[in-house]
């Protein structure tokens, strides 16, 4: 198994090498998309319940658009080191498209019915929740009864990491193997011995996303907010600062999906998957 460095490298030179074909699919689905809902933030906050239900579908529809292009860019940086195919990535986004909505269906029910015993203990605390949904600040005393419930949360969150650090080449997966809700196993097996690195990978790129959208946001927001009225429900500022972000975030997503990609290249091997996993 390669080092996480060299498999970076390998995603660098992709990106690189490739950058011109995959442009168009990233503009789409990972810049346009969320730069377009990320705008509509402040109508959100003020509209009623009409608009609401519309810019809920919305926001529905732009991540649905922005899962397809991830599973485009990951097809396509997932094939064999230097015979990657545009029309391949394509074809495979288009074809695994629905497997890898039912896979993250399955997953979001999973992390669903973990969450149900959290909740359970947070109801059964004596928590007044009621008060706090009217304004009124929770004491300590009152924060306290939370314990449990807290710590179970806790609990799940950092299982939501290790899962996540397990999991991280399922797009791959669903690609390239055409599996469907086996592709969670195939993943947890792919990953074995790798966890550590792999979870301290998530954790730096957590920290470099939440650094460099929060910079943009404020530096952008903040210009746009001093030179323009922000008054308006759609003020430039907030436009300026969703279109920011998303070109930000459009560009941690390339990288991201190379990288993923790539790890389930090395791990798999440089093999025909056509005749392997036919």
């Amino acid at each position: 198994m390669a080092k996480i460095g060299t498999i970076w490298d390998r995603a660098v030179d992709f990106v690189r090498d490739h950058l011109g074909e995959v442009m168009p699919v990233l503009l789409a689905t990972q810049f346009v998309a969320p730069a377009i809902n990320g705008s509509l933030s402040g109508l959100r906050a003020a509209s009623g319940a009409g608009t609401a239900a519309v810019l809920g579908i919305v926001s529905v529809v732009a991540t649905i658009i922005s899962l397809w292009g991830a599973l485009y860019l990951v097809a396509f940086a997932g094939q064999p080191d230097r015979q990657e195919q545009h029309r391949v990535a394509l074809s495979l986004a288009k074809t695994r498209f629905l497997p890898m909505i039912g896979v993250s269906i399955v997953l979001m029910a999973i992390l669903a019915v973990l969450a149900i015993p959290g909740v359970v203990l947070a109801v059964m605390s004596g928590f007044d929740f009621t008060s706090v949904m009217n304004g009124v600040p929770p004491q300590p005393g009152e924060i306290g009864k939370l314990g449990i419930a807290i710590l179970y949360f806790f609990a799940l969150a950092l299982f939501i990491v290790w899962a996540s650090a397990r999991l991280l080449p399922i797009n791959a997966v669903v690609a390239h193997e055409r599996r469907g809700i086996g592709a969670i196993g195939r993943a947890f097996a792919l990953t074995r011995g790798m966890t550590l690195k792999l979870i301290g990978l998530l954790i730096l790129y957590g920290i470099v996303t939440g650094v460099a959208v929060s910079a943009v946001q404020f530096v952008v927001g903040g210009i746009f907010g001093l030179l323009t009225d922000n008054s308006a429900t759609m003020s430039p500022a907030v436009i300026a600062g969703a279109v920011a972000v998303a070109a930000v975030s459009a560009a941690l997503a390339l990288y991201q999906s190379a990288f993923v990609g790539k790890l389930y290249r090395e791990v798999v091997g440089q093999q025909d998957d056509a005749a392997v996993f036919a």
